[in-house]
């Protein structure tokens, strides 16, 4: 069986994992970032061709069946397009998107080229949830009438100095950056939401970001499950 041939575009530290594991199941050939010193350093490490701009990646004589979005989240709904519709599959980075509108329109770009696009929501496979997904499938609990969530993390100032992290329009916010995953289980648990009512406040982080830090959320599952989700960031 032939190897399926991945690319990376951002090679920032997650793609760093990303090609440890498409070397395992795969094969990388090309990497992609606009900051050429990145794009370099991880091209060398494998042994791979690097460019600056996905333009240039996919007009290359490099034959690629997966595209692999590890770019700043305000970026993966056109690049994911772009790969889309120049004929590769698409591996994006969570979050998706940073609207629902955008994760719409990868879809139908999915659809229409008749490729498939995935997104990485890798805690699926985690033991512990994969054992608790059983037990709420073989209805160990019973009925459930609500469910709480509560998460808490820590990201200092630095996290954020000097970097898209923290804007609202690469960031998008913890929800997305942060706990995306956390709200993935809970569909995944629960189905699908009916309603959500949130407050939100940035607490420790003023003039560092621009979006929230804590909040708490109060969900209608349609099987009509009551759910309240609790989530905060701190600055040590």
């Amino acid at each position: 069986m032939n190897k399926i041939r991945f690319a990376i575009i951002g090679c920032g530290k997650i793609a760093q994992r990303h090609a440890l594991h498409i070397m395992t199941y795969g094969e990388l050939v090309a990497v992609c970032d606009v900051i050429e010193n990145k794009a370099k350093l991880l091209a060398d490490a494998y042994r791979v061709p690097y460019f600056i701009s996905i333009e240039d990646l996919l007009s290359a004589s490099v034959a690629i069946d997966v595209m692999v979005i590890c770019t700043p989240n305000g970026l993966h709904a056109q690049q994911s397009i772009f790969a889309l519709k120049n004929g590769c599959h698409v591996l994006v980075e969570k979050p998706m998107a940073l609207t629902s509108g955008d994760c719409k329109q990868m879809i139908t770009a999915a659809e229409n080229s008749g490729r498939h696009l995935f997104t990485v929501v890798q805690n699926r496979f985690n033991q512990p949830v994969v054992a608790v997904k059983k037990a709420l499938d073989d209805k160990m609990f019973g009925k459930l009438y609500s469910i709480q969530l509560t998460c808490f993390w820590n990201r200092s100032d630095m996290y954020y100095k000097d970097s898209w992290r923290g804007s609202k329009e690469m960031d998008g916010g913890i929800l997305f950056t942060q706990f995306s995953h956390f709200i993935d289980l809970l569909y995944w648990f629960f189905g699908e939401i009916k309603s959500v009512y949130a407050i939100s406040k940035n607490s420790a982080h003023p003039n560092v970001i621009a979006f929230e830090d804590n909040g708490v959320a109060a969900i209608e599952f349609e099987n009509g499950i009551i759910g309240t989700i609790n989530f905060s960031i701190n600055s040590f």
